[in-house]
C-alpha cells in the first residue's frame, strides 16, 4: 500500500485508516486469489507474502507466470477504465494476507487527498508510458534477445522468475524463427544456468539476465 500514501502525512494516514472502510482476507499456499476475467470492484493490495501472476494467451497457445512478493497493488488499472476485469489469474505462492478498498472509497480518497491522487495518476501513467515506449523500440535481431523481449511484452516487470507454458514451435512462430534455432538457443540458455526446459515448460529464474 506504501506506494499510494507516500508522501502522506502521519495524521491524513491515520485519517484514512480510522474512516475508509476495509478488507481484510487471508490466502494458503497454491490458493487461487483472484481468477482473469473476475470483475475489479476493489483496489486490492497484497501486504504479506508472494503471489504468480498469470497471463494466458487469448487463443490458449501458451501463458505467462510472474513471481512477485508483498508490499504490491494488484492490477489498479482494472479498477477504472473500458474494461474493468483483471487479465490475470492471482495464486499465492507462500501464505498471503491481503487488504481491500473499495472503488467508492478509493474514489473519496482521490478526492480528499492530492497525494493520494497524484501517486495514483503516476502509478497508472507510467504504466501507459512504459507500453508506449515499447511500441518504438527497435526490434531485436539475435534470437536470444526476441526470446527476452517476448517475455518481457507480457510482463508487469522485466526483472524477476517468469515461468512460461509454450511448445517450441508456437515460440519459434511468435518470434520469427525456425523450430530448429529456438531448439538450440534454449538448450545454450540452459547450459548457462538461465533457464529450465521441458515438456513445454521455461523456468526463468531471473529474466533480467537474459538480456545481458
Amino acid at each position: 500500500m506504501l506506494p499510494l500514501f507516500q508522501g502522506m502525512s502521519r495524521n491524513d494516514i491515520e485519517n484514512v485508516v480510522a474512516h475508509t472502510r476495509l478488507g481484510f482476507s487471508k490466502h494458503g499456499k497454491n490458493k487461487v486469489v483472484i481468477n482473469e476475467g473476475k470483475k475489479c470492484v476493489n483496489l486490492c493490495f497484497l501486504m504479506q507474502g508472494e503471489m504468480e501472476a498469470v497471463t494466458n494467451a487469448y487463443d490458449g497457445s501458451y501463458s505467462i507466470g510472474e513471481t512477485f512478493g508483498a508490499p504490491a497493488m494488484i492490477q489498479p488499472e482494472c479498477l477504472f477504465g473500458l474494461k474493468q476485469i483483471y487479465t490475470k489469474t492471482f495464486i499465492a505462492t507462500t501464505e498471503c494476507r491481503m487488504v481491500y478498498i473499495g472503488k467508492n472509497e478509493v474514489t473519496k480518497l482521490m478526492a480528499e487527498f492530492d497525494i493520494f491522487r497524484i501517486n495514483m495518476l503516476n502509478i497508472l501513467c507510467t504504466k501507459v508510458q512504459r507500453l508506449s515506449h515499447m511500441q518504438w523500440q527497435k526490434p531485436p535481431q539475435d534470437i536470444r534477445r526476441k526470446i527476452f523481449a517476448f517475455v518481457e511484452k507480457r510482463c508487469q516487470t522485466a526483472v524477476g522468475h517468469k515461468t512460461m507454458k509454450i511448445k517450441m514451435e508456437v515460440l519459434a512462430e511468435q518470434i520469427g524463427e525456425s523450430r530448429i534455432n529456438v531448439s538450440s538457443c534454449l538448450a545454450a540458455l540452459e547450459n548457462e544456468g538461465l533457464l529450465k526446459h521441458s515438456r513445454a515448460t521455461m523456468d526463468i529464474p531471473a529474466l533480467e539476465r537474459l538480456n545481458e
